[in-house]
Parts: C-alpha cells; structure tokens; sequence
C-alpha cells in the first residue's frame, strides 16, 4: 500500500470521526447522557414545552427523542366506599440509558399533567437498573 493510499485512509476515518461526534442542531433534541438528575430533566423540558402546549405536540417531541409515550390513568380508592375509579389522566413517556460502560441501565419516566388547555406540569425521574 502506498502511503497516499493510507493518508486517504486515515483523512476518511478522521472525517467520519468527526461527523459522528457532530452535535445535533435540532434545538429540541434531548441527550439523556447528558442528564444525572430528574430535576435537570426537568428544567430542559420546562424550556422546551411551555406551560399550556397541547398534548400531540408534546407526544411527537418526546417520540422524536427516542421516547415511548402513552396515556395513563391512575388508580384511584375510594375508602369510604370501598370502591376503585380512576383518576385524571396523564401523558407518560419512557426511555432508558446505558450508564456505567454499558453494564447498568437508567430508566427514565417523564409525567405530564395536563387539562383541556394543554400541560399544566411535568415531572421526571429514573431509576437504575442491573
């Protein structure tokens, strides 16, 4: 091989190198690498959906971000009664992390309150993982 031949080697893996580590210029990209608490996430999503936003845009921001998203309700008891009923519904998105070199897993929960005029608040947490 001639020494050209490897100098264009080595430019084309530097240059590929490079455009890997490329930040990405969508300014609602989320990196969870970059997050070590729920209330960072927290701030950054604040920022990024005002008080008010409606639901599917919510939803289609967090699915663009890797995120799995759905509606929940939770459980609610009455216990005068003794009877079960659900509560106010929730937008709810998950996702999970490699920590550690690969060997342990963060699992993100992201909860948005909402009312007829859209999220009224968020909340987001993690938890490890084997």
């Amino acid at each position: 091989m001639t020494p050209v031949a490897s100098l264009g080697r080595v430019a084309a893996i530097i240059a590929l190198l490079a455009l890997g580590c490329r930040k990405n210029p969508d300014p609602s990209h989320i990196e969870l690498g970059d997050f070590v608490s729920g209330n960072q996430l927290n701030d950054t999503l604040r920022k990024l959906i005002p008080a008010g936003t409606r639901l599917p845009r919510v939803w289609e921001m967090m699915q663009t971000n890797g995120f799995g998203c759905g509606e929940r309700a939770p459980t609610t008891v009455d216990l005068k009664t003794n009877t079960l009923g659900t509560g106010q519904t929730h937008l709810e998105c998950y996702q999970s992390t490699r920590t550690n070199f690969g060997m342990r897993r963060r699992d993100w929960t992201v909860v948005f309150e909402h009312d007829t005029s859209g999220v009224t608040a968020i909340n987001s947490g993690y938890i490890i993982q084997p």
